[in-house]
């Protein structure tokens, strides 16, 4: 696709409304100063798709307390995410342009035609309804930061949310017919009049409102030009016009006038607009019959200003013009007072308005204004994307979908959806939503967000998205904080949907290490054993089974046997002593490697236990054979001995066991004789911390018998045995 062409596309208001130029100073080039994305123009003319660009800096800052300005933003841009998927999930499709192409006539026809109408209602209904929901969630979002902004801050805000209703007016109302309602409505909330010390002086301080100069001509053509027909029956009804007698002809003058600007709201929403002004026209237009016979000059007066209000109402546009200051205002104007219910004329009551009251040019809003008006859908996404970028990118698609950009795509490639290569292969949408996602990555909590777009058909998937969106979410959730479990599912569902097993175990290792770093030890455990793979060469694999070494020896085995008790881990010991719910699944890797520290805290536990001296003995037997048991844990596991020797139970059998491991250990000394005095003599010397009474250090202790070294152990325990073979002996004599 060439796109060469869309500098041409910057033309005068006057000419088409639905070409405007993409290649503008108004295009933002970037998100943020540091982000290198193309501008739209320039993306829309590259083959190249937006490139990831992940700043781990800014993510770290958002996993930091957020003021409530960023927390109510962020909960906005999740519910404006929730309503365009709810959206897409009704499979809402790009609508299609009206074709020009005579189809055969016919029944059959008619009734094809009659569904296809329907389906299109059906959808922009749904289209519609998606903008009025973003609008009020904008609404509410307002509501909750109002006090934590900035004045010109909030003014910005603030203009947004006119600029919002205002395009909702123009392009996503509900009910079309009500259309100049709607502008109206904006009209009075953007722009507010009359104003309250005005209505003061002239209606409630008046004894005789009606007479009042300014009554008719300023305080009445307001309220009509403005719509506000209910107010102004009101105000007529009570100003006091009754004193001039049913016999007058002013009477019957604002008489008949009071009724007819009554009837205009009920008329026109009924579809009884014509009826309604052509009885207007008439009243006009007798207007010379009317008023002869009224002699008094005050009477004669307010007769001229009635007309004048007549040739307003009646859609004469110099008249209109006179009663207001504005071009939106005179815009609206026109829309209630010359035809209805006719889309086409709006372009020309734009320009009309805009000759007859030209555009505040130093007012932002006010050109955007002008832009929404005049179809120039490309600007007027990127001028909300000026104020809020993640409202832009959720309106884009709702543009892209009622088909909004399709003057821009019909210009640029000369092309309809009625050609066979349909829509463009860029869009529009595609670009801002895109942007959006990448934004979102790097913001916590919506990074549920920015992977939803992709997973989800809001982004318009390419021929090749699941690679794409495979490489985009494997380079990001490496990096995703995972507070809870269900944030740690979450991501790990996100991998099983996308087949990215690699990253998995990334997160199973940053869990296992999050939760390590916590003191929740079977937690790290259980990450770590499933970050664990014996068939995979990979980095994370090999930290993992260091990480599960490191728990299970250094921390669990070696702090049991320093202190004789257990660690301090409920669930952990809780699987040990088999407490937890038949339903509770361990690992059976996870068995495997903490057989050691359950055979020890078997022992522990029962050192107390006179009836379970055959099983210490035995438990300590299999731990000082366990071929995989580090060395330094030997001499610990051999002192456990030592207070044993005491009792009459030992057999020798026992004896002649204990000697052999002696012989195998004394050999295993001399390769590494530091490593194995190590720990044996901080545990000596750390004899008053030990919390448990049953220690075997505290039991020497009060014989002042702790042998200082490995050596000394060696020595008392061949000395202790060979004294017990001898009472073993005679005994069995």
């Amino acid at each position: 696709m060439n796109f060469d062409d869309i500098q041409m596309l910057d033309v005068p208001a006057e000419s088409s409304s639905h070409t405007e130029s993409l290649n503008s100073d108004d295009v933002p080039t970037s998100p943020k100063a540091d982000k290198k994305y193309p501008s739209l123009s320039e993306w829309l003319q590259l083959d190249d798709d937006l490139k990831f660009q992940f700043d781990l800096q800014e993510y770290k800052k958002s996993l930091e307390p957020q003021d409530p300005f960023y927390r109510a933003h962020h909960e906005y841009i999740s519910l404006l995410y929730k309503i365009v998927e709810e959206l897409l999930n009704h499979d809402v499709q790009v609508l299609p342009e009206d074709s020009e192409d005579e189809e055969p006539l016919g029944v059959v026809t008619s009734l094809r035609e009659i569904s296809k109408n329907a389906k299109k209602e059906v959808k922009l209904t749904r289209i519609h309804d998606a903008f009025s929901k973003i609008l009020s969630k904008y609404e509410q979002f307002l509501d909750t930061v109002k006090d934590e902004l900035q004045e010109e801050d909030w003014d910005a805000y603030v203009d947004l949310h006119f600029l919002l209703e205002f395009i909702q007016a123009e392009e996503f109302s509900i009910d079309q017919r009500q259309k100049p309602e709607l502008i109206l409505y904006w009209v009075n909330k953007y722009d507010p009049k009359p104003e309250d010390s005005f209505v003061d002086e002239v209606v409630y301080n008046n004894p005789e409102p009606y007479m009042h100069p300014e009554f008719w001509t300023t305080y009445m053509g307001t309220l009509l030009t403005r719509g506000m027909f209910s107010h102004a029956a009101r105000s007529i009804k009570l100003s006091k016009y009754e004193n001039l007698g049913e016999k007058s002809l002013l009477y019957n003058i604002i008489t008949d006038f009071h009724v007819l600007i009554d009837s205009y709201t009920s008329m026109a929403l009924k579809g009884q607009f014509g009826e309604w002004k052509r009885t207007a026209c008439e009243m006009r237009d007798s207007y010379l019959t009317l008023k002869r016979g009224i002699e008094d000059e005050k009477q004669l007066v307010i007769a001229r200003q009635i007309l004048e209000l007549l040739r307003a109402i009646t859609g004469l546009p110099k008249t209109l013009a006179g009663f207001t200051s504005t071009w939106y205002e005179l815009y609206a104007a026109l829309a209630l007072f010359q035809v209805r219910d006719y889309e086409n004329v709006y372009m020309d009551y734009y320009k009309i308005a805009v000759g007859e009251k030209g555009i505040d040019e130093t007012s932002d809003l006010e050109v955007f204004l002008s832009n929404v008006v005049m179809g120039n859908s490309v600007s007027v996404i990127l001028a909300v994307d000026k104020y809020d970028s993640a409202t832009a990118a959720y309106l884009s698609r709702l543009f892209e979908l009622k088909g909004l950009f399709f003057p821009y795509y019909d210009v640029a490639l000369n092309m309809t959806l009625s050609n066979k290569e349909g829509l463009p292969r860029r869009k529009i949408s595609d670009y801002l939503l895109t942007r959006h996602a990448f934004e979102c990555f790097e913001v916590h909590p919506l990074a549920n967000v920015g992977i939803g777009l992709f997973l989800h058909p809001v982004i318009t998937p390419s021929s090749d998205h699941n690679w794409k969106n495979r490489q985009i979410v494997g380079e990001f959730l490496p990096h995703y904080k995972c507070y809870t479990n269900d944030d740690m599912e979450w991501a790990l569902t996100v991998c099983a949907k996308l087949n990215l097993p690699d990253v998995a175990k990334k997160l199973y290792l940053q869990q296992g290490e999050q939760s390590l770093a916590e003191g929740h030890l079977y937690e790290a455990m259980n990450m770590f054993v499933h970050c664990y793979d014996d068939t995979s060469s990979s980095k994370e694999s090999a930290l993992a089974m260091e990480k599960i070494h490191h728990i299970v020896w250094d921390i669990l085995f070696q702090d049991a046997l320093l202190n004789s008790l257990p660690v301090e881990d409920e669930l952990l010991n809780n699987v040990i002593t088999k407490k937890v719910d038949t339903s509770f699944e361990v690992q059976p890797a996870i068995r495997q490697c903490i057989a050691p520290y359950s055979v020890l805290v078997e022992y522990l536990v029962s050192l107390e236990d006179k009836n379970a001296f055959k099983k210490n003995i035995s438990r300590l037997f299999h731990l000082i054979r366990f071929k995989f048991m580090p060395k330094k844990f030997l001499p610990l596991l051999f002192a456990q001995f030592l207070p044993l020797l005491s009792s009459d139970k030992f057999e020798l059998s026992d004896l002649v066991v204990m000697i052999e491991l002696i012989d195998s250990f004394e050999v295993l000394a001399q390769e590494e004789p530091d490593e194995v005095a190590k720990l044996y003599s901080f545990a000596v010397k750390s004899v008053d911390d030990v919390p448990a009474e049953h220690d075997w250090r505290k039991i020497l202790q009060k014989e002042g018998l702790i042998p200082e070294s490995v050596e000394d152990l060696v020595l008392t325990l061949r000395r202790s045995i060979a004294s017990k073979i001898g009472d073993v002996y005679i005994q069995q004599k």
